[in-house]
């Protein structure tokens, strides 16, 4: 009787294990079948190799933010947060961001081309956010720590 009641224990812990398991695994996370997935493993990689240790890379909601441009990700690293959009041909070099305050917020629009999807789109943050463009990334961060430190590789 005993061993049926071990046995039926270590069963019960198991599964609760793997609900447990299951349901802390964050769908943020880029997946390889991800559009943006090449292009931000290539970019983790660049920050590994820079001393910018890279914890994490997530879906993004910067994705499609400019016309004809899908491919984007959340990184979290030991320097700060950082967003990138994967631009084609070194297309992020050809944007940039133009600042305004309104009522306490910071408002970012954006020249260049491709423009924001739908043209117009802006970014309105409670912070100062930090734009940084070099080839085809266009790196977003709101940590003035985390943009120097990305700033410092270029």
């Amino acid at each position: 009787m005993r061993i049926l009641v071990a046995g039926w224990l270590v069963v019960l812990t198991c599964l609760t294990l793997a609900a447990q398991t299951r349901q802390s695994e964050d769908s943020s996370l880029l997946r390889p079948s991800d559009i943006a997935y090449a292009e931000a493993t290539e970019f983790a990689q660049f920050l590994n190799q820079h001393d910018i240790t890279v914890k994490s890379i997530h879906r993004s909601k910067l994705e499609s933010f400019f016309r004809g441009v899908k491919k984007a990700a959340f990184f979290k690293t030991d320097k700060g947060i950082l967003e990138v959009i994967f631009f084609p041909d070194n297309g992020a070099e050809r944007v940039s961001p133009t600042e305004r305050r309104e009522n306490g917020l910071f408002i970012y629009s954006f020249r260049g081309q491709p423009q924001p999807n739908p043209p117009g789109d802006t970014i309105n943050a409670g912070r100062p956010m930090y734009f940084i463009t070099h080839r085809s990334w266009f790196i977003v961060t709101s940590d003035e720590r985390t943009s120097t430190a990305v700033k410092s590789l270029f």
